[in-house]
């Protein structure tokens, strides 16, 4: 029998920021790249997330979000709970520049495109952003 109080799930919004060829990545204190976003808080919709994760990470006011790009999950084990995390990545745009790194990350640049394969970032980031390189014939 499956103990589902040692099952989480969690959803989580990313941001696919493009710019000349380049993506927006941040870098975790375990050393992984990653896309901005974060959790969805419980009365939150996944965009009302994205916002306020863009303000916190990256001191972003105004994020246009576009359409979603890709969806994707995967199982971590923490303490022998189970937690699965969705995974929503939305393609977006802004004005704004880079205002710092949050305290969540030690870096935050633009990488292009043809460094992405080499990142130590999880498959599904790889995927989402292979796929917006593909639909929009880039």
């Amino acid at each position: 029998m499956i103990d589902e109080s040692k099952q989480i799930q969690r959803i989580t919004t990313k941001a696919l920021f493009y710019n000349d060829g380049k993506i927006l990545l941040q870098k975790d204190h375990k050393g992984k790249w990653e896309m901005p976003g974060g959790k969805v808080q419980f009365g939150e919709s996944p965009k009302e997330a994205l916002r306020r994760e863009m303000r916190e990470e990256l001191g972003y006011d105004n994020v246009i979000i576009n359409g979603i790009v890709d969806t994707w999950t995967f199982m971590v084990n923490v303490d022998f709970i189970d937690y699965q995390f969705i995974v929503i990545v939305f393609v977006c745009a802004s004005d704004n520049k880079v205002s710092g790194i949050s305290e969540e990350h030690i870096d935050c640049r633009w990488i292009p495109f043809s460094k992405i394969k080499d990142l130590n970032m999880r498959d599904g980031y790889k995927k989402a952003i292979n796929k917006y390189k593909k639909e929009k014939g880039l």
